[in-house]
């Protein structure tokens, strides 16, 4: 495999990211993916390199994030593994100075982190609403700050955040996930407008019901598959993939004239309320 191995400490704990050589990544797109262990973030890694991207995998386990760097490398992309907690500043930093040393400065950022925290508002604890926020949205400004100041610099680049149906409907019994992902959605705008001149896009995606490892518990049971295969209009249920591939689409030259959307992908769930309303014709 080619590229070297970097170690750098951050807070008594090792960063390592296997970094591609300089020639390699002149001819390549580079995209930093945070939450790129699974779900929805290891299908934006592998689309990309699918076409030969230089791919930053940001994921919170070692183990997670080395096996998703190998599997872009597989498909003839070359992976990088930053095992680091998105919400630590220091860490974010230490990502964006090793990958500026080694001459790869993101083109696309994807925000997919997020840290599910579930209970009932009147007895979560405090720690559990505040790790949620730190990760989902602080995550989402401090890779946002630190990798859009190169896309700034350049004057070009594109940022997308993964947001929820949970930012229009709230999604009760989740803690703050409902409030995260709503001021996810707003900080994708915010940046838009305020980045707009320079040249940099920013975007928000939200997913309806998505098969993934982490709902897999849900779908898992056929009652519950069913049942929500029902209420969306499509009839089904989303895949990864297909929310991979509206990502990369609003990310690409083909979207140039747009940003600042939040685009729902979710079978129709969210605008198919009054399908569920007695006395309708």
């Amino acid at each position: 495999m080619s590229g070297r191995q970097l170690e750098h400490d951050v807070k008594d704990r090792t960063v390592e990211a296997r970094l591609p050589s300089k020639e390699y990544q002149t001819k390549r797109q580079v995209v930093v993916i945070t939450g790129a262990g699974g779900g929805i973030g290891r299908a934006c890694a592998l689309r990309y390199a699918a076409e030969g991207a230089t791919v930053a995998v940001i994921e919170s386990n070692p183990d997670t994030a080395a096996a998703v760097a190998s599997e872009v490398d597989a498909l003839g992309g070359h992976g990088y593994a930053f095992p680091i907690d998105v919400s630590d500043p220091d860490a974010v930093h230490l990502v964006g100075e090793t990958m500026r040393a080694d001459g790869a400065r993101a083109d696309v950022l994807i925000h997919a982190a997020i840290q599910r925290m579930p209970g009932h508002l009147d007895s979560l604890p405090v720690e559990s609403f505040d790790r949620l926020l730190a990760v989902g949205l602080r995550g989402a400004f401090l890779v946002a700050q630190e990798f859009g100041r190169d896309m700034i610099g350049r004057g070009s680049g594109s940022i997308v955040f993964i947001g929820s149906t949970a930012a229009h409907l709230p999604y009760p019994n989740t803690g703050a996930y409902s409030a995260c992902k709503a001021a996810i959605v707003m900080l994708a705008k915010s940046l838009a407008l305020e980045w707009a001149e320079t040249g940099v896009r920013s975007f928000s995606v939200s997913p309806g019901m998505i098969r993934t490892p982490m709902t897999e518990d849900l779908y898992s049971r056929p009652e519950i598959l069913a049942g929500r295969s029902k209420m969306a209009p499509l009839g089904r249920i989303g895949t990864a993939e297909e929310i991979a591939e509206i990502v990369h689409f609003l990310a690409s030259e083909a979207a140039s004239y747009l940003t600042g959307e939040d685009v729902l992908v979710d079978g129709g769930f969210v605008i198919s309320k009054f399908m569920h309303v007695p006395g309708r014709d």
